[in-house]
């Protein structure tokens, strides 16, 4: 089974991707590798300080089948880094899935993806007018927006987003009740059992522990 690789870059938003990667990992199995141009810290968004798994050089690329590119409050930054815009570029006529949410596809354009490729995102207009890599004509005013290997998403619509990315992935074939909250629940809906096994389990790796 091939790896998931997530971008880390200056002031990267953690929620924007918490609820796919988390997904990713828990529901599915995946692995999930962290990857930089840096072996430097890097904050995110709120501060947390963050370190990669592997700089950009130790990636290989056939070991992945999704790459995820989260949103930034400040792209300045990331946008600047040239290693990371030439990873980006070397990505163009590979295979793999690239999911850019927010202002992240700000990064795949000035990379040269978003030529012929339609896309979305949480990016300012005024952004699209004033950077000549920004294709306005590419540009959809949609929640989601997936064209061949590429898939895209605002910021504000992150469930739609990793929806999209776990439907393209293969990994459900209808994840229309993913990270979705009812309209009414039931008190049941807040009772929660582990199967009896489950629960035996649990209890015998809890009681080997120091």
């Amino acid at each position: 089974m091939k790896k998931i690789a997530c971008l880390l870059y200056p002031n990267f938003s953690l929620y924007e991707i918490a609820p796919l990667t988390s997904a990713l990992v828990l529901n599915f199995g995946r692995k999930i590798d962290f990857i930089a141009s840096t072996t430097e810290t890097i904050y995110s968004e709120d501060g947390l300080p963050c370190h990669a798994d592997k700089i950009l050089e130790e990636v290989n690329i056939e070991e992945y089948d999704c790459i995820l590119c989260p949103g930034t409050i400040d792209f300045t930054p990331a946008l600047r880094d040239e290693y990371l815009i030439r990873f980006l570029a070397g990505l163009d006529g590979k295979s793999i899935k690239i999911a850019a949410i927010s202002s992240a596809p700000i990064l795949l354009a000035k990379a040269g993806l978003l030529k012929q490729t339609l896309y979305t995102g949480g990016i300012w207009q005024n952004f699209i007018d004033y950077f000549d890599f920004l294709p306005r004509e590419n540009f959809r005013p949609l929640p989601v927006c997936e064209d061949g290997n590429i898939i895209t998403g605002t910021g504000f619509t992150v469930n739609a987003f990793s929806r999209q990315v776990l439907t393209s992935l293969g990994l459900v074939e209808d994840a229309s009740m993913c990270f979705k909250e009812l309209d009414n629940y039931t008190e049941e809906d807040f009772i929660f059992e582990l199967s009896d096994q489950e629960f035996e389990e649990f209890k015998a790796t809890f009681e080997k522990m120091p």
